[in-house]
C-alpha cells in the first residue's frame, strides 16, 4: 500500500483525471457561494451519511467502487481549496480496497455498517508502512510498524481507508494548512482539522480524530457535521501520538449521531495495548438508536440546559443563543423534560478550567517527548517546542496539585448529574476568520472554554449542527453531554434532535 501514496495530493489516476480537468481552475481562498445544499435522497454519493451508504451497499444498490470514485472525484474537485489531506492513498489503492470490498459482498460476506465506506484518518494515527508525520518535521519520514488498534478494528469491519488528514502539528502546535470548505477565509478548527474540514466537503464519509479539550468537537463544530467525544477510555490510544495520558480521547467526525456510533461501535472496547480502556468488550450504541421510541423518543429524559447568568451560556454570538434557545423547544418537543441548571464551573483554586487543565497537559506532553526534545528540540515548531520545554521545567507539585483539583472539582460539577441525564449548552462562536483577518467585535466576551470541562471530566460530549448564523452563514452548533459512562443517553438526545430537525443535512456550497 506505502508504494500508492502522494504527498498532501492525490495521484489522480483514471477516476480523478477526468473530474480534475473538468474543474475550473480556483485559488485556496476563491470566494464562497453563500447558499448551501441540503443533502437529499437523490444528491451525489459522496453527500450520503454512513448509515444511507452502508443500507445501499447491503442491499446491492450501489457498489463500493461507486461510492470510492464518488469521493475520489469530489475529492479532485475540492481539494486544493479544502486541504484536507497530509498524505492521499492513489485512486488504484482506493479502488483496490473498494472492489475487496465489493468482491466479500458478492460472496455473502458483508462485514457490517462500515463495509466499503471511506474513511480519512488523523495523522498522529498509526498506519502499519505509511507515512504517519503529525505535521512535525520531527517525525518527517516516520512509518510505524503496526496499526494503531481503531485503525485494525476499522479495517476488519470492511472500512476503506482513503488517506491521512492534515493536523495541527501533534495535535499542538502550529496549525495545519486547512480552510472550512463553508468560508475558505476561516479556520476549520482544530486539531482534527483535515478530518474535520474534509468530512464536510465529501471528500470521505467519515474522519477520525483525537481530542484533548476540544479537537473532534471544535472542527466538526466549526464545519457543520458532528463530533463525538466518547467517555475516556471507550476507545483505545494504542498507536495514537498522545498530547495528554490522562485527557485523550479518540473519536469520530461525521455527519451524524448516528453515524458517530456506528464509527465507535466498531472501534471501542477494551485494549490490552491500552490499559486505560474500560473493561467493556464490545459496544452497540447505534442499536439503541435505532430502537423505534415512538413520536416522542425522549419521554423519561430529563435534559438540563444552563441557567440564566450561567457559565454555560455566556457565549459571544447572539446567532448562538437564539439558534440554541430553538433546539431547546424541538428537544422538549420530543419528550424530554427541560431542567434549568446552575453549574459549578470554578476549579478552585483556580480562576479558570484553562488554568488548570494547562499543567496537566503540559506536564504529560513533557513526559512523552522529553528524551526527542533533549534530541532535536530544533526539528518541532516553536508553539510545540515551548509547550514541551514548559512541561519539562514545571514542578511535579504543580503537577500535582492541578490533578488533586481536577478530582475535587470533578465531583461537585458531576454533581448536576443527580437532577438530570444529559446536559445540553450552546456553543461559543463560529469559526473566525485567519489572521490577519478579523471578525466584528461581537455583544459579549465569552465566559471561557466550554468544551475543557467534559474532556477534564471524562465525560462524553457531541457537538451538534443547530443551524447557520445570519450574516456568515456559518455553521452554529451546541454540545449534549452526560455523566461518564453514560454514552448512550448523550447520543440518543444528539440523534433524535437531528431526527426532528435538517441542519445536519446542510452541505458547504463548495
Amino acid at each position: 500500500m506505502a508504494d500508492g501514496i502522494s504527498r498532501a495530493r492525490f495521484l489522480i489516476g483514471a477516476v480523478g483525471a477526468g473530474v480534475a480537468a473538468a474543474a475550473p481552475a480556483t485559488t485556496a481562498m476563491a470566494a464562497t457561494p453563500s447558499a448551501p445544499r441540503t443533502q437529499s435522497a437523490d444528491g451525489p454519493l459522496y453527500d450520503l451519511e454512513i448509515s444511507e451508504a452502508a443500507d445501499l451497499i447491503r442491499r446491492k444498490k450501489i457498489t463500493a467502487v461507486q461510492l470510492a470514485e464518488a469521493v475520489l472525484s469530489r475529492a479532485a474537485q475540492v481539494e486544493d481549496r479544502v486541504i484536507a489531506y497530509a498524505l492521499a492513498y492513489s485512486s488504484d489503492d482506493v479502488l483496490a480496497q473498494a472492489r475487496a470490498a465489493d468482491k466479500l459482498v458478492r460472496r455473502g460476506g458483508y462485514l457490517g455498517p462500515l463495509h466499503g465506506i471511506p474513511i480519512g484518518l488523523k495523522d498522529i494515527i498509526f498506519t502499519k508502512g505509511i507515512l504517519t508525520e503529525a505535521n512535525s518535521k520531527f517525525y518527517r519520514g516516520f512509518r510505524p510498524e503496526f496499526d494503531a488498534t481503531c485503525v485494525a478494528r476499522l479495517k476488519a469491519a470492511g472500512a476503506v481507508i482513503v488517506g491521512k488528514t492534515q493536523t495541527v502539528e501533534l495535535a499542538s502546535g502550529d496549525p495545519a494548512p486547512t480552510n472550512n470548505p463553508w468560508d475558505l477565509a476561516r479556520t476549520p478548527g482544530g486539531s482534527s482539522s483535515g478530518s474535520g474540514a474534509g468530512t464536510a466537503a465529501g471528500e470521505f464519509l467519515a474522519g477520525i480524530g483525537s481530542d484533548t479539550r476540544g479537537s473532534v468537537r471544535i472542527p466538526s463544530a466549526y464545519c457543520g457535521i458532528t463530533g463525538y467525544r466518547t467517555t475516556y477510555g471507550v476507545v483505545s490510544k494504542h498507536g495514537v501520538f498522545p498530547l495528554s495520558y490522562t485527557i485523550d480521547s479518540v473519536g469520530p467526525l461525521a455527519r451524524s449521531a448516528l453515524d458517530a456510533a456506528l464509527l465507535v461501535d466498531v472501534m471501542a472496547g477494551q485494549d490490552p495495548a491500552d490499559p486505560t480502556t474500560r473493561p467493556v468488550q464490545r459496544y452497540s450504541l447505534a442499536d439503541a438508536l435505532t430502537r423505534d421510541r415512538g413520536r416522542r423518543p425522549l419521554q423519561g429524559i430529563r435534559v438540563g440546559v444552563p441557567a440564566a447568568g450561567d457559565y454555560f451560556r455566556g457565549v459571544p454570538s447572539d446567532d448562538q443563543l437564539a439558534a440554541f434557545d430553538e433546539a431547546v423547544k424541538v428537544i422538549a418537543s420530543l419528550g424530554a423534560t427541560v431542567v434549568q441548571v446552575t453549574t459549578n464551573t470554578l476549579p478552585k483554586p483556580f480562576t479558570t478550567l484553562n488554568s488548570m487543565s494547562t499543567p496537566i497537559v503540559n506536564a504529560e506532553v513533557g513526559a512523552f517527548q522529553y528524551q526527542n526534545w533533549k534530541a532535536r528540540a530544533e526539528d518541532f515548531t516553536l508553539p510545540y517546542r515551548r509547550q514541551v520545554n514548559t512541561g519539562n521545567l514545571l514542578p511535579a507539585n504543580a503537577y500535582v496539585d492541578a490533578q488533586r483539583a481536577r478530582a475535587l472539582w470533578m465531583q461537585g460539577f458531576l454533581a448536576m448529574f443527580d437532577d438530570v441525564d444529559v446536559f445540553i449548552h450552546p456553543g461559543d462562536d463560529i469559526a473566525t476568520l485567519k489572521p490577519p483577518a478579523t471578525d466584528p467585535a461581537r455583544p459579549r466576551r465569552s465566559s471561557g472554554n466550554k468544551f475543557s470541562a467534559w474532556s477534564l471530566t471524562g465525560s462524553p460530549s457531541i457537538s451538534v449542527p443547530t443551524g447557520l448564523s445570519g450574516a456568515e452563514r456559518m455553521p452554529l452548533f451546541m454540545l449534549v453531554n452526560a455523566a461518564p459512562g453514560d454514552d448512550e443517553l448523550a447520543l440518543r438526545v444528539a440523534h433524535a434532535f437531528q431526527g426532528g430537525t435538517t441542519h445536519h443535512k446542510l452541505r458547504p456550497p463548495l
